[in-house]
């Protein structure tokens, strides 16, 4: 995986691979479509010297962000070229900040409120991370009053059709899952505010060039409410063949597994189900807070990872996901924690890099790497603390042989080396809010947002 040449973006776009090797930009959520959390093409910070990192500036942006940032490179504003950072807020802001932290510009894309105190004045807006879209010089972010909007990445402005309506309910049928591109279809998730009815968790695939709406219902659309689709990376997309595989939350039923309510779920571009399966539910409200990553070590079939709330971590091979899972690793005793979060993979170390909230459990609070070993099974490779014991924390990032990692409560940075699992660096005392939304390193920063309203950036 190597920096493209600029003659090369054509190519990629021809074939499909938005969010592919193709682009130096971090376009999307967990950079690509498998949602492996790994940036190939950051080269400025290393394990030699991220501990150089020193905070380079902060923007209040008015609200909380629990939405993870992107990048766009050389866009055109106002004739100049521009490395612009693109990210949204509670308040229904999307922002356009420039490396050096201008704010370029802000559209507003609505917001609604809900009777669930997950911010501080139950408002909701962007609560999910946008995608930007080289080929058709565009940025799609989710709004909070039910609609997904296309942008144009160097002033804001609407473009034209947009913005397309997913839901006529913004206040029970929210989006948290950051939307998915690939080719000409764009995948949205919805997902509710502390489970209120009623809401039907569903993926909506939209076509970009003609706005025409596919379904997936997870209870079908008259079946009980729920199914949830709750991941921060929302669904993940495999660049060979474009299927679809999400997780999904419970239903409001019983069972709670009813329909593909708390399954994992394989679906066709066009949004058939191709396989599912029910681990079982080992809790109450045995949601999938995760997004199923997709990766591939060599000598092994097709796998996924993703966790469970109950704090499994489970290995499926990607090709027989209805007969079962190949492994399940719990991070720790069942209905002491709730597991939310998504794992990271780095196809240099072969790693698997999970988030771990549980103090107490069968692994240390923090981060928890996974090798793959000669039989295609999770071994433990490394395990470190990180922070404080805090019910959610951000999802690992990882970039030339560095892990990152935002605490939550404990409101620091940390970086690991990627192999060995060392302690390389923490933030200071720059960030005063919780951090889960997770950081990127690109372009020789580090940007994550956070609940004290900013966003921040540290660089050498």
């Amino acid at each position: 995986m190597k920096l493209p040449r600029m003659g090369r973006w054509v190519a990629c776009v021809a074939i499909g691979l938005v969010a592919s090797s193709c682009q130096p930009d971090y376009p999307t959520h967990s950079y690509g479509t498998e949602r492996q959390a790994y940036n190939p093409n950051e080269a400025t910070i290393s394990p030699s010297n991220v501990a150089g990192l020193r905070h380079k500036w902060s923007v209040d942006l008015g609200a909380y962000i629990n939405a993870s940032p992107i990048l766009a490179k050389n866009i055109n504003v106002n004739g100049t070229a521009r490395d612009v950072v693109y990210v949204g807020t509670e308040h229904g802001d999307l922002y356009a900040i420039g490396t050096g932290g201008a704010v370029l510009w802000k559209r507003n894309l609505g917001t609604h409120v809900a009777n669930c105190p997950d911010t501080p004045d139950n408002t909701y807006g962007v609560s999910a991370s946008a995608v930007f879209d080289r080929g058709g010089n565009r940025v799609f972010a989710v709004g909070g009053n039910g609609n997904v909007y296309a942008l144009d990445p160097a002033t804001g402005a609407i473009q034209s059709g947009w913005p397309v309506q997913f839901t006529t309910d913004p206040s029970h049928e929210a989006v948290y899952s950051a939307p998915t591109l690939f080719g000409n279809q764009l995948y949205v998730e919805t997902a509710s505010h502390c489970d209120a009815v009623p809401y039907r968790g569903r993926v909506v695939g939209i076509n970009t060039s003609t706005r025409a709406k596919t379904l997936f219902y997870v209870n079908g659309p008259t079946g009980p409410y729920g199914g949830g689709i709750w991941g921060w990376g929302g669904a993940s997309v495999d660049p060979a063949n474009g299927d679809v595989y999400v997780a999904t939350g419970n239903a409001i039923a019983d069972p709670e597994n009813f329909g593909y309510s708390n399954h994992v779920v394989r679906l066709t571009s066009g949004l058939t189900v191709r396989a599912a399966h029910a681990p079982g539910d080992l809790i109450r409200d045995d949601d999938f807070g995760s997004t199923p990553v997709l990766f591939q070590k060599s000598g092994c079939p097709p796998q996924l990872a993703v966790i469970q709330k109950n704090g499994s971590l489970y290995l499926y091979d990607r090709d027989s996901i209805a007969t079962g899972f190949r492994q399940r690793t719990p991070l720790f005793p069942s209905g002491t924690q709730w597991a939310i979060g998504q794992v990271a993979y780095s196809p240099v170390t072969q790693m698997i890099y999970v988030p771990n909230q549980a103090n107490g459990g069968f692994f240390t609070y923090g981060i928890v790497a996974f090798r793959l070993d000669a039989a295609c099974n999770l071994a433990l490779a490394w395990q470190t603390t990180a922070g404080v014991n805090h019910r959610v924390t951000s999802s690992p990032t990882v970039a030339n042989g560095v892990v990152y990692y935002g605490s939550g409560s404990d409101r620091k940075i940390y970086a690991f080396n990627a192999q060995t699992g060392a302690r390389l660096w923490a933030s200071g005392t720059e960030v005063t809010g919780t951090i889960v939304a997770a950081p990127i390193a690109v372009g020789g920063q580090v940007y994550a947002g956070a609940y004290d309203n900013r966003l921040h950036a540290w660089g050498l």
